[in-house]
C-alpha cells in the first residue's frame, strides 16, 4: 500500500499546472455572471411562486445531500484499501454536512419539519451549520492532522465526533425558542447577523482558495487545486445567500446551484484521490509486473532449454567412452590375483565407473522428465529374492557385502517391473544407506496387499522431519552431503517407482537410523 501511495504522490507532483490554471479565472467569471445579472436587474429576481420555488429548492437540496453522502461513502469504503489522508479527513465531515443539509431541507417552510415546525429561521440555522462545517473542513484540509498519515486514527474514531456534533446541535435547536428571529425577519428579509455571518464564511472560503492554490503551486497537487476551485465557487454561493431578500428569491436558488457545484468538485477530488488514482496506479503496476513476468518466463525457458540440452549432450557423449572404461576394468579385475594391487585398482575403477554411469542415467532421465516425456519401462515378471541376490553379488567391489543383510521369504510372489530400472532403484537406496551409516544395512521384502514392499534400513544418524519433506525433490541434497552427487538419486527413485505404479516412503528420526521402502505391483494371472 505504501508503494501505491508513493506512486500516486510522485505522479501527482510531476503534473504541470500552468497549462490548466489559466482557464479558471475565466470560468469563475462565467459562473459569477448570473449573480451579477440578477443583482444588476432587480426585476429578474422577484419572488417565485412558493410551490414552484419549493420544488426547485427540494430537488437542488436532495442533490446536495446525495453528493455529500456520496463523498462520505467514497472515503468510508475506499479508505481502508487506499488510505489517503485528505480523503480520510474530509469524508467523515461530509457525512455531518449531509445530515445538516437534510435537516435544513426538512425544516424549510412548506416541508414536514423535524423535531418542530418548518420555518425559515430553523432552515437557516441548519444551513449555517452545514456551511461552517464545509468551509472549516476544506480550509483545514490544506494540512490535515499528522495522525491521519500514520493510520493511528481509525475510521470510527474520525466519524464519531461529527455525529456527536450533529446530535448536539439538533438538541440545541429543539431547546431554543421556536419564535426566534436571529437570521431572518418576515417582511424585512435577512438580519445584519445573517449577512455578516455569510460574509465571514465567504472570507474564510476565500482564504482557503489562497491556501489551496498556493499548496497546488508548491506541490503540483491537482486535488488541492480542485478544492481551491470549490472554495472559490463557495464564495459565490455565500455572496448569493448574503443578498437575497425573500426565501423564494431566484438568487437564493442560484446560491444552491453554486453549492451543488461546490459539492460536486469535492466529490470529484475525493473520488479521484481515493479510487481513480489508486486504480490507475494498480493498472500501471499490473502492466509493469506482467512485462517483467513475461521477460522472466522467457529467460527461465531459455535457461531450462540450455540446461536440458547440456544434460542430454553430457549423458549421451560420455556414456560411450564410459562403457569402454567399464569393460576394461572388468577385464583387469578378472585377470589379476585375488587381493593384489592390480585387482584392487581395477575394482576401484569399476566402482567409480558404475557410479558415473548411474549419474549419467539419472541426468538423462531427469532431462526427459523435465521435458515432459514419460519414462519408458520394459516390464517383465521379476523374482524379488533372486533379483536382490544378483544385484548385491554384482555390486561386490562397489558395496561392502559384509555390511549387507538380505531377508526375503522364498514364498514371495514375482513383481511386474523393469529389471534395469529396478536395479537403479536398489543401487541408489543401498548405496545411500552404506554411505551415510557405519553399521549393517538390512534389505528386506514382504507382501503388502497386491504389492511387494522392499525396504532398505540403516542405523545411521537419521533424517530430520524438515529434510524428509524435500528428500525426493529434484537437485535437493541433504545437510550431510559431502559435495558429491547431483541431488537426483532419490528424485529418480521416486519417479521410477511411481512409473511402476508404486510408492516410495521414508521413516526416520534423528539418531535412530532411516528406512526407505517402496512398493511394486505383483504379477497377476490374466
Amino acid at each position: 500500500m505504501t508503494l501505491l501511495t508513493d506512486l500516486s504522490a510522485n505522479r501527482a507532483t510531476t503534473r504541470p499546472l500552468a497549462a490548466s490554471a489559466g482557464p479558471w479565472p475565466a470560468r469563475l467569471a462565467a459562473l459569477a455572471s448570473p449573480l451579477v445579472l440578477l443583482l444588476a436587474a432587480p426585476p429578474l429576481h422577484g419572488p417565485l411562486p412558493h410551490d414552484e420555488y419549493l420544488a426547485i429548492h427540494t430537488i437542488l437540496e436532495l442533490l446536495v445531500v446525495g453528493v455529500a453522502f456520496a463523498t462520505f461513502g467514497v472515503q468510508w469504503f475506499a479508505a481502508r484499501a487506499f488510505p489517503e489522508p485528505r480523503a480520510r479527513f474530509i469524508g467523515p465531515a461530509f457525512l455531518a454536512v449531509g445530515l445538516f443539509e437534510a435537516l435544513h431541507l426538512l425544516a424549510f417552510p412548506g416541508m414536514p419539519g423535524f423535531a418542530g415546525p418548518g420555518t425559515t429561521e430553523r432552515g437557516i440555522y441548519y444551513w449555517f451549520l452545514a456551511r461552517l462545517w464545509t468551509v472549516g473542513t476544506l480550509v483545514w484540509a490544506v494540512r490535515p492532522p499528522k495522525a491521519l498519515s500514520d493510520g493511528s486514527l481509525g475510521r470510527a474514531t474520525l466519524l464519531l465526533p461529527h455525529l456527536a456534533a450533529v446530535a448536539a446541535f439538533l438538541a440545541l435547536d429543539v431547546a431554543l425558542p421556536g419564535d426566534r428571529a436571529w437570521f431572518f425577519v418576515e417582511g424585512r428579509g435577512l438580519t445584519p447577523l445573517k449577512v455578516t455571518l455569510e460574509l465571514l464564511v465567504a472570507g474564510a472560503a476565500l482564504a482557503g482558495v489562497v491556501l489551496h492554490l498556493g499548496a497546488a503551486r508548491r506541490t503540483g497537487d491537482r486535488g488541492a487545486r480542485t478544492i481551491g476551485a470549490a472554495l472559490a465557487v463557495t464564495v459565490l454561493s455565500e455572496l448569493s445567500f448574503a443578498v437575497y431578500q425573500h426565501p423564494n428569491d431566484p438568487v437564493h436558488l442560484l446560491g444552491h446551484g453554486y453549492l451543488l457545484l461546490t459539492f460536486f468538485l469535492i466529490f470529484r477530488t475525493l473520488f479521484v484521490g481515493a479510487v481513480v488514482r489508486p486504480h490507475q496506479e494498480l493498472v500501471r503496476l499490473q502492466g509493469h509486473i506482467e512485462n517483467e513476468l513475461h521477460v522472466t518466463i522467457a529467460e527461465l525457458r531459455q535457461t531450462k532449454e540450455s540446461r536440458e540440452d547440456l544434460m542430454r549432450a553430457v549423458s549421451h557423449d560420455l556414456r560411450n567412452p564410459l562403457q569402454i572404461v567399464l569393460l576394461k576394468a572388468q577385464l583387469l579385475g578378472r585377470g589379476g590375483k585375488e587381493g593384489d594391487a592390480a585387482q584392487k585398482g581395477a575394482r576401484a575403477i569399476l566402482a567409480a565407473a558404475r557410479r558415473m554411469e548411474r549419474m549419467l542415467r539419472d541426468l538423462a532421465d531427469s532431462a526427459r522428465l523435465e521435458a515432459g516425456a514419460l519414462l519408458q519401462l520394459q516390464r517383465a515378471p521379476v523374482d524379488v529374492r533372486a533379483f536382490l541376490g544378483e544385484v548385491l553379488d554384482l555390486t561386490q567391489g562397489v558395496f561392502d557385502p559384509a555390511r549387507l543383510e538380505l531377508a526375503v521369504p522364498d514364498t514371495l510372489p514375482a513383481v511386474l517391473a523393469d529389471p534395469d530400472r529396478l536395479d537403479r532403484i536398489l543401487v541408489n537406496l543401498v548405496g545411500n544407506a552404506l554411505k551415510y551409516s557405519d553399521g549393517p544395512v538390512a534389505v528386506r521384502a514382504a507382501l503388502d496387499g497386491g504389492f511387494v514392499r522392499i525396504s532398505v534400513a540403516d542405523q545411521g544418524p537419521g533424517i530430520a522431519p524438515a529434510d524428509q519433506e524435500r528428500l525426493f525433490q529434484r537437485y535437493y541434497r541433504g545437510p550431510r552431503h559431502d559435495g558429491e552427487g547431483l541431488g537426483l538419486g532419490l528424485y529418480i527413485v521416486r519417479r521410477l517407482v511411481e512409473a511402476h505404479g508404486g510408492r516410495v516412503e521414508v521413516e526416520s528420526a534423528p539418531g535412530k537410523g532411516s528406512t526407505f521402502s517402496f512398493t511394486l505391483p505383483i504379477v497377476t494371472l490374466a
